[in-house]
């Protein structure tokens, strides 16, 4: 069954509970199931581990859902490994049949493989250990859908007597770019020692661009393009440009058109061609014009509202009948009561969110009106109550969107959300012009596996970017954070760029940004530092010194939240180094409020990430 049927089965499931899915999204229901799948939990066994609210959900619809999967004679893609497994375990008759089958087993890519498929591998090539498996710990960047890198760490210890082949010559890279990615990955536990080398070259050694701001970044990647293709046999094919979330695409994106440089996404689509962009600017579309009737269509039941494609149908006729727009017709009909009660009520609650943003787009700049729609209209409440790693993206894309907006705000003269408009169609009419015979290549690491161009640029070299957020507390994640670096690196044949921004704007407003941890740990002597920010230097240990660096001084710091507080004076610096009593050295990575109630977000290299509150903190800032 497809991933699509499985989610309606699961929505009658929902039916059947009267649960209603605002509040328990079926999207993130599927997602934990199939974790449980593979790890090869029963909805018997998952009951057993429950902990917290959403996980008792789950465990309630589980067994509901596999007794629909019977009932409809199907599985989910899941299912036929689980199943395969149990059949397996439970009929060694079969077992046997299947170890008798094959004379030998190969398994490529060993370390992304889960659990379900670790148990098959190993029931099947048991007891005559008949398997050949080829794969990289230091390459295991899939975690976050299931992968366990412990399977290849254990391998010799689950099948005594295997022998190891030690692959460590890299026919891609030069050696300094070997180099540079090997004194990374040296500081992950989580691997098995080896010691690349290349025959290459020692080539052009790595180059670590500190920009001032994301725009900045992106403009030093694009002018070093066209330096670089001025060089013999160079073509925008040659380069690759690469980023952890998919929403750094945006403004790269804006400097590739602005350069008149072809592109391509690899594993994605274009920012402004992405679903959640797509459906906000449905929304914008509709506030700028009532009667835009393709727009609304679009939105009117995004999120999930209660307004059906039934429902929309009458809306059409009924516009059309009246000579009414839709946004119209729905409000008489909410009034008239031309529904049924349910549908009635959701109408009237669509038309009073619809007049009350209205009301909003006249009195707010652009960027804080498309923060209204975004947090009124209940989208980015609904993807975060999904909690899977694609709603994670959408909501980054969403963000991406405002910081657009705020873009649009800092060079327009007077700018209103219909300029905004006018100016996302012209960059759609561009993206029409496809040359794929000839373009430079964006992509997310994560899809860059496995590929390799002769010019790299890894952008997005950041605390909380790069590594990213949502693994810098937890060191597991942190190496495999520190894996995907790896990977991004050695993706470079001839030519390695790195770059991070001394700030970048988060949903619409300038955040600070620390260099990567992951920038310390190359020696200095095997990469350059330059930038317009270049006084922010990485050093050995996981700290930084900024000298000089050419960013805005927090001696003066004024609350978000309050336009009319007090300036003061701020004792501490983004990168400054301090010294706390329980968690030892660390840096400074963001600062927020003012006075008593300043708090202190610090990086600490045993610790993690702790947010203090800096008058209780007693931090000791060392020079």
């Amino acid at each position: 069954m497809t991933i699509q049927t499985n989610r309606r089965l699961l929505r009658n499931v929902f039916g059947d509970l009267k649960w209603d899915e605002k509040l328990v999204n079926p999207r993130a229901v599927h997602s934990y199931i199939s974790a449980a799948k593979n790890e090869l939990k029963t909805p018997k066994d998952y009951n057993e581990m429950v902990a917290g609210i959403f996980m008792e959900k789950v465990a309630q619809i589980y067994p509901l859902y596999q007794t629909k999967l019977k009932q409809n004679n199907a599985m989910d893609f899941d299912d036929m490994l689980f199943n395969a497994v149990e059949i397996l375990r439970l009929n060694p008759d079969v077992l046997e049949g299947y170890r008798k089958r094959f004379q030998y087993i190969s398994v490529d890519e060993y370390q992304d493989i889960n659990t379900s498929q670790y148990q098959l591998i190993s029931m099947i090539a048991h007891p005559k250990n008949n398997l050949c498996v080829v794969g990289d710990p230091d390459q295991s960047i899939y975690g976050w859908r299931g992968a366990d890198i412990r399977n290849i760490l254990r391998f010799e210890q689950d099948f005594p007597g295997a022998k190891t082949f030690k692959l460590q010559q890299n026919y891609r890279s030069t050696r300094s770019i070997i180099q540079a990615a090997q004194a990374v990955i040296r500081n992950n536990s989580q691997r098995k020692e080896k010691e690349l080398f290349s025959m290459r070259e020692i080539g052009e050694t790595p180059i670590y661009y500190q920009a001032e701001d994301d725009k900045d970044e992106a403009e030093f990647v694009l002018k070093t393009i066209y330096e670089r293709l001025g060089e013999p046999g160079r073509s925008f094919r040659h380069v690759a440009i690469l980023y952890r979330t998919n929403a750094q695409s945006r403004v790269l994106e804006d400097a590739c058109r602005r350069h008149n440089i072809p592109y391509i996404i690899v594993g994605g689509l274009k920012f402004y061609d992405r679903r959640e962009v797509k459906d906000m600017l449905a929304y914008f579309h509709v506030m700028a014009n009532p009667k835009d009737s393709v727009s609304l269509r679009r939105m009117i039941n995004i999120p999930i509202r209660g307004i059906g494609s039934g429902t929309v149908e009458k809306l059409e006729e009924a516009a059309k009948r009246l000579d009414l727009t839709m946004l119209d017709a729905a409000r008489q009909s909410s009034l008239n009561g031309d529904f049924p009660k349910k549908t009635t009520q959701a109408l009237a609650t669509f038309v009073n969110m619809m007049d009350e943003l209205i009301g909003l787009k006249e009195r707010l700049k652009p960027s804080e009106f498309v923060k209204a729609v975004l947090e009124r209209s209940g989208y980015l409440t609904e993807l975060a109550a999904d909690d899977s790693s694609e709603s994670r993206m959408r909501i980054e894309n969403l963000k991406e969107l405002v910081n657009s907006v705020a873009d649009y705000e800092a060079t327009a003269e007077t700018p209103t959300l219909e300029g905004y408009l006018d100016q996302v169609s012209l960059v759609a009419d561009v993206d029409k012009v496809d040359d794929k015979k000839n373009c430079v290549t964006l992509m997310t690491m994560h899809n860059a596996k496995g590929l390799e161009y002769p010019i790299v640029f890894v952008t997005g070299m950041e605390e909380g970017l790069f590594p990213h957020q949502n693994s810098i507390d937890a060191d597991d994640e942190v190496q495999e954070e520190r894996r995907l670096c790896y990977v991004g690196l050695t993706r470079a044949m001839d030519i390695l760029y790195l770059t991070g921004a001394a700030s970048r704007n988060k949903y619409g407003t300038v955040e600070w940004r620390a260099p990567s941890r992951f920038l310390s740990e190359i020696p200095k002597d095997m990469i350059q530092f330059t930038g317009k920010a270049a006084g922010i230097v990485a050093t050995q240990g996981g700290l930084y010194e900024v000298k000089n660096a050419k960013k805005k001084e927090f001696d003066e710091l004024k609350d978000p939240e309050w336009d009319d507080a007090e300036p003061v004076m701020a004792p501490y610096m983004l990168g400054d180094t301090v010294k706390h009593a329980k968690f030892g050295k660390g840096m400074v990575l963001g600062l927020m409020g003012s006075g008593d109630d300043l708090k202190v977000t610090v990086s600490f290299p045993n610790h993690g990430k702790k947010q203090l509150l800096a008058k209780m903190a007693n931090l000791e800032k060392i020079e």
